[in-house]
């Protein structure tokens, strides 16, 4: 199942300034990556809005990503534009990967055997 433009939007207000268009190439996209790789259907949605997302946050900041901001005395850091973090360049792509992992992994449980 694709991810929707609205479930996208709802994860960042950054992204409220982007067309419907562009938005439906990023879920596109996506939906095409998540489909081929190897992870159970119900993990595609999530997995689809969040490799979504991390393209859409690329998009706006294209040079340079915060990587630390700090509130009082107002400082930002941004990352070295020639490091190329690839999809843990964005929180979106962090949370894509754990997904990513997540599904891939079989869940681990406890077997136990009455006799």
């Amino acid at each position: 199942m694709l991810t929707t433009i609205e479930r996208v939007r709802m994860l960042s207000d950054d992204f409220t300034s982007i067309t419907d268009e562009r938005l439906t190439m990023y879920i596109e996209d996506a939906s095409l990556e998540v489909s081929s790789s190897n992870v159970p259907e119900n993990y595609h949605e999530k997995l689809t809005r969040y490799l979504a997302a991390h393209l859409t946050t690329l998009s706006i900041s294209e040079d340079q990503a915060v990587i630390r901001e700090k509130v009082d005395v107002i400082e930002r850091q941004y990352s070295d534009p020639s490091k190329n973090l690839g999809i843990n360049a964005t929180k979106f792509g962090q949370e894509y990967t754990r997904l990513l992992e997540e599904a891939k992994s079989p869940k681990k449980g406890i077997n136990l055997w009455v006799i």
